[in-house]
């Protein structure tokens, strides 16, 4: 036990000065309002570290001073101390520096799911966006998920920052499908000049349907199910949404097929799509596009063999996240039947 604490008394003593040592080097004359320069701050908090679990209390003590250097070695030193630290730790995850609570709030979320959520939750309601950030990276791997940790995943979708509600968006999302085009197939490899479009079919420019999802529910609530009520939406078409929406948004459209043409495989192609789609066809889950911002302009393509009916009406939708300015389906959608010949 005595190697082990010294050992991480020597791990910490290599921490701090690589971490802080480049920083006090410029600061070396400045003198703190009670009078002792950095250095000394410095090796005061070493040396109480060195007095294990006696230190505890001066180093809480160290939290509330006036140089944020001081503060803040005080706050890994405790962090480093873990279990008997963790009463000053709680403490620190109110304090006026952000960095302080980082470190706190770090330390005190290690814990398993039943003893972390309460720090969890304070992290999600911090002011400060990497904080919020921290916490979603620790939430989106517990397992398993419980009822409350679920609460506290969905309270992070409705975070202003975007790099907040993204990941946990992302684990929360129940609709997977590996999509693979023709083109991309193993038994294509060598043979993709031989595949040829037989019939393109352009879906219609208007009629279609348009909805925000203010509580990023739409999922949930099955917004994409045929036989939806959408009669009460906007009606929009094919293009840039006037009213620019940051956010997640859903448009639908009905549409009647042909009778069914040869062919191999049939794709959906969206000419471009601002930013990020995730689509359905009849109800059934057939792809998505995310690739961040820079998707807003490339086209692409899903599998939509199976989900189609031919010679018989269809329902498309097409759920739409746009972080920028524009947003929506804003270039042509066509079907496309594939030969191999």
């Amino acid at each position: 036990m005595r190697i082990l604490e010294d050992r991480n008394k020597i791990k910490f003593t290599a921490m701090f000065f690589l971490l802080a040592g480049s920083v006090f080097s410029w600061h070396r004359e400045l003198l703190a309002e009670d009078g002792k320069n950095i250095d000394e701050h410095r090796l005061q908090i070493m040396n109480l570290y060195r007095q294990g679990t006696a230190g505890i209390p001066e180093l809480e003590k160290a939290l509330n001073d006036k140089s944020t250097l001081t503060r803040r070695a005080a706050v890994r030193a405790l962090a480093d101390m873990g279990e008997p630290a963790i009463g000053a730790l709680i403490k620190a995850t109110d304090n006026e520096d952000a960095l302080v609570r980082r470190i706190a709030l770090l330390e005190l979320t290690k814990a398993g799911a039943d003893k972390s959520t309460q720090y969890l939750e304070k992290s999600l309601a911090d002011k400060d966006v990497t904080i919020r950030e921290d916490a979603v990276k620790k939430l989106i791997v517990i397992k398993p998920r419980t009822e409350e940790i679920k609460k506290l995943m969905q309270q992070a979708q409705k975070d202003e920052c975007m790099d907040v509600r993204a990941p946990v968006t992302a684990a929360l999302w129940p609709f997977q499908k590996e999509v693979v085009l023709l083109k991309d197939r193993p038994d294509m490899a060598d043979h993709t000049a031989r595949i040829k479009l037989e019939q393109s079919i352009e879906l219609p420019v208007k009629g279609w349907k348009f909805k925000v999802d203010t509580k990023l529910d739409g999922h949930v609530r099955q917004w994409f199910k045929p036989n939806l009520n959408d009669s009460k939406w906007k009606d929009i078409s094919i293009g840039l949404w006037k009213d620019a929406h940051i956010g997640i948004a859903w448009q639908r459209l009905s549409f009647t097929l042909p009778s069914k043409p040869d062919f191999t495989a049939v794709e959906l192609r969206f000419g471009a799509v601002d930013e990020s789609a995730w689509v359905w066809i009849n109800g059934k889950y057939a792809g998505h596009h995310d690739i961040g911002p820079e998707g807003y302009n490339k086209e692409f393509s899903l599998d939509v063999t199976n989900e189609l009916k031919w010679g018989e009406k269809n329902q498309l939708t097409v759920r739409v996240l746009n972080t920028e300015v524009g947003g929506g389906i804003w270039k042509p959608v066509y079907i496309d039947a594939l030969k191999f010949r």
